[in-house]
């Protein structure tokens, strides 16, 4: 009995020793030879499976009995045909009178536009048109109302619907007096006895109707420069930043078209040009601009204010407006907000109110400078005038405690200091979108 159990042992220990040393069966699919499971082929089949042609577009020349004709040599492109024949048709239908070569013609175009002028009514289609011909043809308005609202045109203009220079010009003194004597005019309306009808919406109304009746009868004079001009200040002074930009875009065609000799001519006899304020519109363009460079969704702001100011003469970089705006540049590119806001309070003319866009971008940039540099705490009274809010106002003191709250800021118990090292910022949310740029 121990010799059978030790036998089998012995036989079952052999069985695993030469599992292990003999490698198993796999169902995994091995590289397999041509000659293993393939009829044999010798290699002067495979030589001739490697020159096997490939296939193009290219009909084969075969021979003359069967060569089909040449109208029939044409081979399909994605449902295109391109034989000569075919293509010969195709290029006759664009050629003659009306066709490419016709409508590419110079002469060709000037003529369609002379008539769509109305040129065979002033002279007759032999006649070379001037600007004496062109001035026959603008609208030359008749209306005699002051008053009109805008309304974009869906036809021809007509004579008896646009006013002419004179009267535009009575009636934009009339809205340049109204639009001064507008507080008073608040007051009164708030005592029931003023008029109510003379807000912004009205007197924006009123400009572009006046820019439109402008732009139809070809006006691009002095009096064309002071109505957008006129018009881009009440929209910096009201927030409207869209139609201060269809203005100032305006402005920068008629300055360039208006810088010529003839009109620098008069100068000499007292008569305006113009540019009287054209340093003035081109800082307002640089603050703009640098306000656009901010802008993640425009990215031309930096290129168009290189422009400028590489046209910038050294007399106009001399000029306070121009002079101003480029430290503005500066102060801005460097986060310099000490500088940023003390320039504020000195801009001339109306440049503030394109900086005000600017503000809540220096002054998030500069809390978290500040918070970094002044551990652990800073006083209160400190950090506000750098922030731009005054001190020692009541108001200015709230809206800015209001402002370091908003954007995180932990202050002490007395509200004295702000505590920089506990303080976790965060963008501010009281920043309120005030344009659709």
């Amino acid at each position: 009995m121990q010799m059978i159990t030790s036998r089998c042992f012995l036989r079952t220990t052999a069985t695993l020793d030469h599992n292990l040393t003999t490698p198993r069966l796999t169902k995994r699919k091995s590289k397999r030879r041509i000659t293993d499971f393939r009829a044999p082929r010798t290699m002067d089949f495979l030589a001739q499976r490697r020159k096997k042609p490939k296939k193009t577009n290219e009909i084969p020349v075969a021979k003359a009995a069967t060569a089909p004709s040449p109208s029939l040599q044409t081979s399909k492109n994605y449902g295109f045909e391109r034989s000569k024949n075919t293509l010969a048709k195709r290029a006759d239908r664009f050629s003659g009178k009306g066709g490419i070569t016709d409508a590419a013609s110079s002469s060709q175009s000037s003529e369609d536009f002379e008539r769509y002028m109305g040129k065979s009514v002033i002279g007759g289609y032999k006649k070379q048109l001037d600007e004496t011909d062109y001035e026959k043809m603008t609208v030359k308005g008749t209306c005699k109302r002051l008053e009109k609202d805008y309304l974009r045109l869906t036809a021809p203009p007509r004579a008896a619907a646009v006013r002419p220079q004179p009267v535009l010009e009575e009636h934009v003194r009339n809205l340049k007096k109204m639009w001064g004597q507008r507080d008073k005019e608040d007051s009164d309306c708030s005592k029931g006895t003023g008029n109510v009808k003379h807000d912004y919406e009205w007197f924006c109304s009123q400009l572009k109707a006046v820019r439109q009746d402008l732009t139809v009868q070809r006006i691009n004079n002095a009096f064309a420069v002071d109505v957008y001009e006129t018009h881009a200040r009440i929209g910096l002074e009201m927030s409207d930043l869209n139609e201060y930009n269809q203005c100032q875009t305006q402005l920068k065609e008629l300055y360039d078209l208006l810088s010529n000799s003839k009109i620098k001519g008069s100068e000499e006899n007292g008569e305006k040009t113009g540019l009287e304020n054209y340093c003035e519109f081109v800082a307002y363009r640089i603050i703009y601009y640098v306000f656009l460079m901010g802008n993640k969704k425009y990215d031309g702001g930096s290129s168009d204010l290189f422009k400028i100011m590489l046209g910038l003469t050294q007399e106009q970089r001399e000029n306070p407006s121009i002079a101003h705006a480029l430290k503005v540049r500066v102060a801005v590119a460097e986060y310099d907000y000490h500088s940023f806001f003390r320039l504020q309070d000195s801009c001339p003319n109306m440049g503030a109110y394109l900086m005000d866009y600017l503000v809540p971008t220096v002054r998030q940039a500069a809390l978290q400078r500040v918070c970094r540099a002044y551990r652990p705490s800073v006083e209160m009274l400190f950090l506000l005038p750098e922030l731009g809010f005054d001190a020692d106002l009541p108001e200015e003191l709230e809206l800015g405690k209001e402002f370091l709250q908003s954007c995180g800021c932990k202050l002490s118990e007395d509200g004295s200091e702000i505590l920089t090292k506990e303080s976790v910022l965060r963008e501010s949310n009281l920043n309120t979108k005030s344009s659709l740029i």
